[in-house]
């Protein structure tokens, strides 16, 4: 998959992510968000190591790294805040109770508003 193919899916993934968030009417559709979070996160950082390897840079093997490579190139100023969205989304992944579920959930609005500026940087 080409890195423009994987932008292109991300566009269309965080537009679902955006139209369940204020959908939200009880936990099973809190649920849902949640899950649409992870599924948006594992493609913006695939998304950014198909980006760091187009610009030549094959060190962002994982999450972490990939974030690393977005902050050196100038993608994002810190790459601490995406390391949290990464704990977000390993929570939601690995382990659930009704209150991680809550945390997660209370803080994918930051995701999307991150999400949206990375998106932008990446499509220019």
């Amino acid at each position: 998959m080409t890195y423009t193919d994987r932008l292109s899916e991300l566009n269309t993934a965080l537009a679902r992510l955006k139209e369940a968030l204020p959908q939200v009417q009880n936990q099973l559709d809190k649920d849902g968000t949640i899950q649409r979070f992870e599924f948006v996160f594992e493609l913006l950082w695939k998304t950014l190591k198909d980006y760091a390897e187009d610009k030549g840079r094959l060190d962002a093997s994982s999450p972490k790294d990939a974030f690393r490579v977005a902050a050196d190139l100038g993608l994002i100023d810190n790459p601490q805040i995406w390391f949290d969205f990464l704990k977000n989304r390993n929570t939601a992944t690995y382990i659930y109770s009704e209150q991680s579920a809550n945390e997660v959930y209370s803080q994918i609005p930051s995701f999307v508003t991150a999400a949206d500026l990375l998106i932008s940087k990446l499509s220019v």
